[in-house]
């Protein structure tokens, strides 16, 4: 079963996302995206390498192995995303703002 990275994950979440937003240009309704809960299971992994580093891993849940709660973590991220000028991001397209 090949590893999926925590960065590899939410870049994931991205391209559907922006998917997401030109799927719905031509469409009547559209809606303000204000924060997006994520909720991972994940491992970590330090490397045995000179370098030391650690590795988050997205734990792939339902898909059979041995992992048991003893060696997965939950992390849990809000994130407000922004369109290129700052503003909120709205189905549509990504520089339509909602007028006040």
């Amino acid at each position: 079963m090949a590893k999926i990275g925590l960065k590899e994950a939410i870049e994931a979440l991205r391209i559907e996302l922006s998917e997401s937003i030109q799927a719905s240009v031509d469409k009547s309704l559209r809606f303000e995206v204000e924060q997006i809960n994520l909720e991972f299971q994940v491992e970590v992994e330090k490397s045995a390498e000179a370098t030391g580093g650690i590795s988050f891993w997205v734990v792939n849940i339902g898909g059979g192995g041995s992992l048991s709660s003893t060696n997965t973590h939950t992390v849990n991220m809000q994130m407000k995303p922004v369109n290129n000028d700052g503003g909120p991001v709205l189905t549509g397209t990504r520089n339509q703002v909602i007028p006040d």
